[in-house]
């Protein structure tokens, strides 16, 4: 029953996908680099999770790029309204 479930909201989200490529959607592409990103961390995060032990600062390793990414458009952001 889950399998087809799983199965059926692939396909939905595939047509939905396709929908909105053949629109020429920002969105699709969005979608795009979201699947491929979310699938090279999937590997990556699958391989850290077969470690026997695991490094103290791997854990907030996502709170400093998310708040590096902040900072950095926050200097854009501030830059950019000089111009």
């Amino acid at each position: 029953m889950w399998a087809f479930l799983t199965t059926l909201l692939l396909l939905a989200l595939a047509l939905l996908l396709l929908r909105a490529w053949l629109r020429h959607s920002k969105l699709a592409l969005g979608v795009v680099i979201g699947a491929a990103s979310a699938l090279a961390g999937g590997s990556i995060v699958k391989a850290l999770l077969a470690m026997g032990h695991l490094p103290i600062w791997l854990p907030a390793l996502p709170f400093a790029l998310i708040a590096i990414t902040l900072f950095g458009f926050g200097l854009l952001a501030w830059f950019w309204a000089h111009d």
